[in-house]
Parts: structure tokens; sequence; C-alpha cells
């Protein structure tokens, strides 16, 4: 079980790890956002996993598991709403841009 513990571990860590570079790396809020939320939120979930095998109480596990439900319900939205605002203030793109999906959808109501 200690070498599960350990994956998780460092499968988790691997992912916050890359999350927090591709959040210095990445030229645009839009893609710092992706990098900020879906590497992390994977991370947490791995971590989390791993600290409720470790302790292996029920109390622990709930709470793990209300803590990822938190977090997989929260994340996706405060991205969204930060992508939206971004958006209709205009804030620079990254030059290589090419398609913008969501101008072409406000352009069409």
């Amino acid at each position: 079980m200690e070498i599960v513990i350990i994956i998780l571990l460092a499968i988790g860590s691997l992912l916050m790890l890359l999350g927090a570079i591709g959040l210095n790396r990445f030229p645009d809020i839009f893609m710092r956002m992706h990098a900020a939320t879906k590497a992390p939120s994977l991370g947490a979930l791995l971590m989390l996993m791993a600290f409720a095998f470790y302790f292996s109480d029920m109390e622990t596990s709930i709470k793990a598991i209300v803590i990822i439900v938190f977090i997989f319900l929260t994340t996706p939205i405060a991205s969204h709403a930060i992508a939206a605002t971004a958006h209709r203030l205009k804030v620079k793109k990254w030059d290589k841009m090419e398609i913008d999906d969501l101008e072409r959808d406000r352009k069409k109501n």
C-alpha cells in the first residue's frame, strides 16, 4: 500500500509542478488559466487520494472526498469566469492565436 501512496503523491506533485511551470511560461491569460486549473486539479485529486489511503479512516476519507468534489465543482466555474471577463475586457491574446470561437459566436448574435 505504501508504494501506491508514494506513486500517487509523486504523480500529484509532478502535475502541480507542471501547472506552475505552465503558469509561468505560457504567453497569454487564456493558456495560463488552463495551466492553473487542469493539471493542479488532477494533482490535488491524486494527493488527496494518497492522504485518504495513508490515514485510512472514514473521517479523513470523507474530508478528502468533500475537498475533491469542491475543487472539481469550483475550478471550472472560476476558470470560465476568468476567461469570460478577460475576453470582455479585450485582454491581449497571444500573437499566434488564429481562431477566436467566442468572438465569432458573439458576432452571430
